[in-house]
């Protein structure tokens, strides 16, 4: 229990760590003010421009937001690592009882916070600028929740890529949930793929997280088995490669920033 508490209150300064960042630096604000509005808007305007549908225009709000919601999710719990890294305390963090699986869950607690403005703001926005309709509650949640859970096994591979690549990782995590995104067909079906795409497609749980996005505006069939089923092996194989990450990064000296 001692150390079950302790764990938490690792997990709970991780998103305090975070939080701290946000009122410091404006980039951070924007993250979840400006970029999110230009994305909705960006997409919706031009939606809006060949189609007045609202079910459409719904998929585009909806789409949006669980794209960002896959985003923040992944890249909190790397954002707190590179932090530190970039501060030069990282070895003191590394060498203390702090586990990898406490970033990942701090950022969660950061990122829920984050998301819970963000998505405010595109419903409100949703129905009052594009007259967008969300008929099921319930399957909305479902669908955010499926995409909160993909966007923290690409965290758990994001952070094994922090650990060998350090500060060359930063690319990475930024293209790395806007690629599985786009592949994963956010705003289309992914039969507008070739075959091998298609192939690829199907086997990734962001692709059925979207598909659970979408089946409440009648776009798209819920099969929540079938996420599950491709969800497990990615994390597992995500705790994998973090794991052995995390051991070459020691046995190389790559966790320490040399000053």
């Amino acid at each position: 229990m001692r150390e079950m508490r302790l764990a938490l209150l690792r997990i709970a300064a991780h998103a305090y760590h975070i939080g701290l960042n946000l009122r410091r630096d404006a980039f951070r604000l924007l993250d979840v003010t400006l970029w999110p509005l230009v994305l909705l808007l960006s997409m919706g305007l031009f939606c809006r421009a060949f189609t007045p549908d609202p079910r459409t225009l719904a998929l585009v709000v909806l789409g949006a937001l669980g794209w960002r919601v896959i985003y923040h999710f992944q890249m909190e719990a790397v954002q707190i690592y590179m932090d530190n890294y970039w501060m030069g305390m990282i070895e003191h963090v590394m060498i203390s009882p702090a586990r990898w699986w406490e970033f990942i869950l701090g950022g969660a607690v950061s990122a829920l916070g984050k998301i819970l403005v963000i998505s405010a703001l595109f419903l409100a926005l949703g129905r009052w600028f594009f007259h967008a309709s969300f008929p099921d509650a319930r399957g909305l949640a479902a669908g955010m929740l499926a995409c909160a859970a993909c966007g923290l096994v690409l965290a758990v591979y994001s952070l094994g890529v922090a650990f060998l690549k350090r500060g060359d990782a930063f690319a990475f995590i930024f293209a790395f949930p806007d690629v599985i995104a786009v592949l994963s067909g956010v705003f289309y079906p992914v039969t507008v793929f070739p075959a091998p795409i298609q192939a690829f497609a199907r086997l990734l749980p962001t692709t059925h997280a979207f598909g659970l996005v979408k089946a409440p505006l009648g776009l798209d069939e819920a099969r929540p088995l079938l996420f599950l089923a491709t969800l497990v092996p990615w994390l597992l194989g995500g705790i994998l490669f973090t794991g052995w990450a995390l051991r070459r990064a020691r046995r190389l000296g790559k966790l320490v920033k040399m000053k």
